[in-house]
């Protein structure tokens, strides 16, 4: 077949990095394969301006006319497909094909209005995408008369009772050959780690107060964050590394203890299950897909997303008991390796698309 994924734009985020894993794989499995992505990022909000986005669009316009394919990121996540750069996203500037599928909410839209040349549409949900965005046109999104694919059971329960559309779940795989870890070593004091965000439903100031919380009580355990880039103020004794290779990311997983995830509501939830694949023992809000994937005191700690205290309990419970801390972490390791399967989920997608 030959398959179209419309993409908002190139970043490297989570999100994306499941559209290139899937467009991978089909491409080795003998489709043909290519991305579409705008040169001006969608605007976010149709039917009105916002001038910090207005004036990042015309940032992006100004990179592209000057660095042109060279605004991919340089450490973008490995691609083998074809990627093309359209001024906007018409019939004229998307080849024929056999399917086409949108990837966010921005793009469903332009999908939606493609001619049937382009093929059978479908819309790849991976999040309630209400962020920095027209919440109106986000929600009308999932009405369109496309065929959808969600990640999660929470996403196709949510979509099928707010808006009573239905929806295909295919959990998403996880990338054994990035997140490994075949030699497993404790800290001793303990490592605590987390993400670092810019969107407000991350609660990245829960895992900090978290961390300030269980530092005062535990002296001598180490703290570490990630992000693209430090959003927030992090106390000094926070280890920062920023925008983190795939090798530097598995490494920062495998020599920690505990992960916290302090998100309170996702499409999925992709990091805790990353950890989990490392061997490092998850505490997360009970949210998203987190308890589709793992289990209460038997591969994670789940924390009530409602209290202000749950991830500090549940880190605290790790801490005093460093034996159920390995059960976990080594339980977690050969479930998520099991449950998160790329073979199946790619047979699955290509079986949906195909038919």
């Amino acid at each position: 077949m030959k398959i179209n994924f419309i993409v908002p734009e190139i970043s490297r985020t989570g999100g994306m990095n499941i559209i290139f894993q899937y467009a991978n794989r089909l491409l080795e499995r003998g489709h043909d394969v290519e991305l579409y992505s705008p040169i001006i990022p969608f605007n976010l909000h149709k039917n009105g301006i916002r001038w910090y986005y207005f004036k990042y669009q015309v940032k992006s316009l100004l990179k592209w006319l000057r660095h042109g394919r060279g605004i991919i990121p340089k450490n973008m996540y490995p691609y083998k497909f074809k990627i093309n750069f359209v001024p906007i996203m018409l019939n004229m500037f998307v080849r024929n094909a056999d399917v086409s599928i949108a990837t966010s909410w921005p793009t469903s839209y332009p999908v939606y209005n493609f001619n049937r040349s382009k093929g059978r549409k479908f819309y790849l949900i991976q999040d309630y995408e209400i962020w920095n965005s027209n919440v109106k046109l986000v929600d009308k999104s999932y009405t369109l008369p496309l065929k959808r694919i969600v990640c999660s059971g929470h996403m196709q329960k949510l979509l099928c009772e707010k808006f009573g559309s239905d929806s295909e779940l295919i959990y998403i795989g996880l990338d054994r050959n990035r997140f490994y870890n075949n030699n497993k070593i404790y800290n001793d004091p303990p490592v605590i780690t987390f993400q670092d965000h810019s969107l407000a439903n991350k609660n990245v100031e829960g895992a900090i107060y978290t961390c300030e919380k269980l530092k005062n009580e535990y002296p001598s355990v180490k703290f570490r964050a990630f992000g693209v880039k430090k959003y927030h103020n992090l106390p000094d004794y926070i280890e920062f590394t920023e925008n983190p290779s795939d090798e530097e990311l598995t490494n920062i997983y495998s020599t920690s203890d505990i992960f916290l995830f302090s998100s309170r509501y996702e499409g999925f939830g992709s990091p805790p299950s990353e950890a989990m694949a490392c061997k490092c023992a998850i505490v997360a809000n009970k949210v998203a897909a987190i308890p589709e994937y793992s289990e209460h005191m038997k591969t994670a700690i789940h924390a009530d997303p409602d209290d202000k205290d749950g991830l500090y309990k549940g880190a605290k419970f790790l801490l005093d008991n460093p034996g159920k801390l390995k059960e976990i972490s080594e339980a977690a390791y050969i479930h998520i390796r099991e449950f998160m399967n790329w073979d199946n989920s790619i047979v699955h997608f290509e079986k949906f698309i195909s038919r």
